[in-house]
């Protein structure tokens, strides 16, 4: 076990005690994997270097939480499934939920149109709550 990095308020670095690093860097790995992108394009869409995945997925590097959570938000996946705190990826968490799944289903079953047409609506709804 090692310590998570996390800014703090006097400027320092405040640390989480009891982070699994091996079961970050495999979370990582698999997650990527999954989602069938390169450390390159994680490292691109994530906002940091191909070299910084590369440590992290090595083990050499623990990853902020700032870095942590854009990492998760591009693999669709949860920090704490990154960290090994749960077993259920975010989106299978979702799942167990009907409404997800009965929404899946049926936007599953709609052809390319409409599933454009549904996910402009869901970003009008989301932007409209802002």
């Amino acid at each position: 076990m090692v310590s998570l990095p996390m800014n703090s308020r006097e400027g320092g670095v405040k640390m989480v005690r009891g982070f699994d690093k091996k079961a970050l860097k495999n979370r990582i790995i698999e997650a990527r994997e999954r989602k069938g992108i390169n450390q390159a394009k994680l490292a691109q869409e994530a906002g940091i270097t191909p070299a910084a995945i590369s440590q992290i997925e090595n083990g050499h590097r623990v990853p902020t939480i700032p870095v942590l959570h854009r990492i998760a938000t591009v693999l669709g996946v949860s920090m704490d499934y990154l960290s090994g705190k749960t077993d259920e990826s975010e989106v299978q968490d979702l799942l167990q939920h009907e409404n997800a799944k009965a929404f899946f289903r049926g936007f599953q079953s709609l052809d390319s149109e409409d599933q454009e047409t549904i996910s402009k609506l869901i970003e009008f709804l989301k932007n409209k709550e802002s």
